[in-house]
């Protein structure tokens, strides 16, 4: 006697070529979304300039105002207002470390762009910085 392979559903042991296909897309998905997290991490900043310009920017933004920041050649700054400069500073301090470039003043405006002013133009050969994001590059 012979017996008969009656076949109950569909039982069978691997995956289509398709569905595979499906997650390795998936996959490499995954991977462009996780990966420039992972390999593109945000320098420290090599400048004790960094943190000085980028608070300046900010304060610039909340109180829409262009602001005049100047550094002294002993690391000593101060942010004036254009709307006030008579009334004083409006924040100062000292630069972390010991800061021995020149003497600049940066203009910086509300909308997160800055620049030298003409006295300290010269400043900008030393000191590169973005005008359009204001992101200090070199020391």
């Amino acid at each position: 006697m012979r017996r008969k392979n009656i076949a109950v559903g569909s039982a069978r042991g691997g995956f289509t070529l398709v569905e595979v296909i499906v997650v390795l897309i998936l996959m490499a998905v995954a991977a462009a979304l996780v990966a420039p997290a992972i390999l593109f991490r945000e320098k420290e900043p090599t400048s004790v300039l960094v943190p000085v310009v980028d608070g300046t920017r900010q304060l610039a933004a909340r109180r829409g105002e262009t602001l005049y920041l100047q550094v002294a050649t002993d690391g000593k700054w101060r942010v004036f207002g254009a709307a006030s400069l008579t009334a004083g500073a409006i924040t100062e301090g000292r630069l972390d470390g010991d800061y021995t470039g020149p003497a600049f003043t940066l203009v910086v405006a509300p909308i997160g762009s800055c620049g030298f002013d003409i006295a300290s133009a010269n400043v900008a050969r030393v000191i590169d910085i973005d005008p359009l994001t204001c992101e200090v590059r070199s020391p």
